[in-house]
């Protein structure tokens, strides 16, 4: 009939129409993915280590920052990521505490094991305890605890406040170039504030939006479409459901950002950085608190220079565990993925191994062992 003629026509008008969109839609797509490639290629080269999985040591990982650092015959920029063990060295070989002769005998008569697996002889080993350059331990340190303890205690090479490492401890290192990042100030504060801006804010945004349903929309069509035979199409927009809703209101995370010279969620520290400046460069080091032990942070006196922000209020109250707010339903490995994430947007990544940095060591020093013993600046504190 002529009724159904008429309607037969406007449903395939209506099927083209939506064709020429979804054919609009292509193109654009088609353009974007063009000018994404073109402004990757611009982007600034970073070389990508992963050190998860190594069993490096913190000192290990410092010495090895150090040498990329000051010695990359190719002067690159750098993205290292790792978790390590406090104490267990796997390449370098020093003395380590306990150096007084009461844990000593400690040491030598107790058959004790930590939960990894090392024999502990009553003394911590789960924690080193970490000095910046010029970092006085009688004024940063609980001595007597420390020293009772047998924890070890390093100067690293760069500036910065004192930490404790454990093995939850999730560390983060940018080395940048001046010539490849010239924008970036080799300024402590204006290296930081680049870091939120490149990288933390965008991993942190998209870490917590991991576990954040959103509203969804559903466009459906009765049959087929593009042309084919079928009804006209309705919009459908579904709400969370109650227990979507309910997940939203329960991980509502502290907003993360940069406060004076800290990375904070609200008012409370997650995690402690240090940069140090050369001629042609920086670096950018941050131990970020995935966990901690209470005790452990005991080790640490309340120091003279503080930020406004903190007032008196003691490590445990300062600091903030990142698996309180994001443990419940991601983990430490999703921390990093969420950091490279953010990094690929600002650089054009290129994956290196460990055996690539050992080559380097080799080259220019001899091996590792060589390094630490001559040239390293980093050095083991004996209290």
């Amino acid at each position: 009939s002529t009724t159904d003629r008429e309607d037969l026509i406007l449903k395939m008008a209506f099927a083209s129409r939506l064709c020429q969109r979804v054919g609009q839609h292509r193109v654009a797509a088609r353009h974007y993915s063009k000018t994404l490639n073109a402004a990757q290629q611009d982007l600034p080269k970073l070389s990508w280590l992963d050190l998860r999985g190594t069993g490096l040591s913190a000192a290990e990982r410092l010495a090895i920052e150090e040498l990329l650092l000051r010695h990359d015959p190719l002067e690159r920029c750098w993205g290292i990521v790792g978790l390590h063990e406090p104490t267990q060295n796997k390449i370098l070989d020093f003395a380590l505490p306990p150096y007084d002769w009461n844990t000593q005998r400690k040491l030598a008569t107790s058959q004790l094991v930590d939960e990894y697996g090392h024999h502990t002889g009553g003394v911590n080993q789960s924690c080193t305890i970490i000095l910046g350059i010029g970092g006085k331990p009688e004024k940063l340190i609980n001595i007597d605890a420390a020293r009772d303890d047998g924890v070890l205690v390093l100067r690293r090479f760069s500036g910065g406040g004192t930490v404790v490492v454990d093995h939850s401890s999730l560390w983060t290192t940018f080395i940048g170039r001046n010539s490849l990042l010239p924008h970036v100030k080799p300024f402590p504060r204006e290296i930081m504030k680049w870091s939120v801006d490149a990288v933390f804010g965008s991993a942190f945004e998209s870490w917590g939006k991991q576990f954040k349903p959103s509203r969804r929309q559903t466009l459906v069509f009765k049959g087929k479409s593009c042309g084919f035979s079928g009804g006209v199409g309705e919009s459908l927009i579904l709400p969370p459901s109650p227990n979507e809703t309910q997940e939203i209101q329960n991980t509502d995370t502290p907003l993360f950002q940069l406060r004076e010279n800290d990375y904070v969620l609200g008012e409370r520290k997650i995690g402690g950085n240090a940069q140090a400046i050369v001629k042609d460069g920086w670096i950018h080091h941050t131990s970020f608190l995935y966990d901690f032990v209470d005790n452990n942070m005991e080790y640490l006196t309340l120091p003279d220079k503080r930020p406004d922000y903190r007032g008196n209020r003691s490590h445990n109250d300062f600091l903030v565990r990142l698996k309180e707010h994001y443990g419940e339903k991601s983990s430490k490995n999703a921390f990093f993925e969420h950091v490279k994430k953010g990094t690929n947007e600002s650089f054009e990544l290129e994956e290196v191994s460990l055996n690539d940095v050992l080559t380097i060591a080799a080259e220019q020093f001899g091996g590792l062992q060589e390094w630490w013993d001559t040239k390293c600046r980093t050095k083991v504190v004996k209290l």
